[in-house]
């Protein structure tokens, strides 16, 4: 196995707005200590924080890796290709945390590991590593709501999609 060094060494300029996804158990702790890297070494890394960067979810995004145990989940299908994934996600209980990568200036790296188990070796950035805490002041929650949003504005109106700040 490469040292982890190997496998996160390539540096990555981030969009903004990156994502962050995990049980909507750790809600409460993310609000108030903004999202931690475990300090414990688990598969060869300590103190690593996953991202998409990606401007939002997808179906490519599916395997998904979430923090619970550094498993994966597998009990999501995706049986109706238009509303499986806002649906299954809502129904297991994830959560997506925005990013602001000009609020968290820190440095981010290619997931070597991720990028060549689910993209094929793909040296574009979908996903990414960071090994530094990411306070609260760079998150916000975001989640799939039900129907688009319509807001009216002297004489114009906008038109939100569903998956919005939550």
């Amino acid at each position: 196995m490469k040292e982890i060094k190997e496998n996160y060494a390539l540096k990555v300029k981030p969009r903004r707005f990156i994502y962050h996804v995990t049980c909507s158990s750790h809600r409460e702790s993310i609000l108030k200590n903004g999202l931690l890297g475990c300090p414990k070494k688990i598969n060869g890394f300590r103190n690593a924080i996953f991202a998409h960067n990606s401007p939002m979810p997808d179906y490519s995004w599916y395997p998904f890796c979430f923090d619970a145990g550094w498993g994966w989940d597998y009990s999501l299908k995706f049986d109706d290709p238009v509303d499986s994934f806002a649906h299954q996600m809502e129904q297991n209980g994830y959560d997506f945390w925005r990013i602001d990568t000009w609020e968290f200036k820190k440095e981010w790296f290619l997931d070597d590991v991720g990028m060549n188990d689910f993209y094929e070796g793909s040296r574009f950035p979908f996903l990414i590593v960071t090994f530094d805490n990411i306070p609260p002041t760079a998150l916000k929650r975001f989640r799939f709501h039900a129907e688009p949003k319509v807001i009216h504005f002297d004489g114009v109106a906008h038109l939100e999609g569903r998956f919005r700040a939550a």
